[in-house]
């Protein structure tokens, strides 16, 4: 596993009843400290929610999906490369840097 940013692999769900699976995009890159064994990736989803982004099926440059996914910029988590497996495909990088200053927006540096 690769773990580049804007990939989107399938792998664990934290926080589930019962274990689940979910498409995470890859938000980090090798600045990453620990770029070789994990990845910060952002939860992908079948439904719309406040501040999701729609993801149009020409964003897909590798791969696609089935199904109208959007990515939840909040749904936030570092995962192990090891426990990613199923590469879905790849987003434009326009779509990469959109999730990533949304996600940037939750995380504002204090007195700015």
């Amino acid at each position: 596993m690769s773990g580049d940013q804007g990939d989107v692999w399938w792998g664990p769900a934290p926080h589930k009843a019962d274990p689940a699976y979910r498409p995470w995009l890859v938000v980090s890159d090798s600045s990453h400290p620990f770029a070789d064994e994990e990845s910060i990736v952002v939860g992908l989803t079948t439904q719309r929610h406040p501040d999701s982004i729609p993801v149009p099926d020409d964003a897909w440059i590798r791969g696609g999906s089935e199904k109208r996914a959007y990515i939840s910029p909040w749904y936030v988590t570092t995962v192990k490369d090891r426990d990613l497996d199923n590469l879905q495909g790849t987003l434009a990088e326009s779509l990469v840097v959109e999730a990533i200053e949304t996600l940037h927006q939750y995380t504002p540096v204090p007195g700015n």
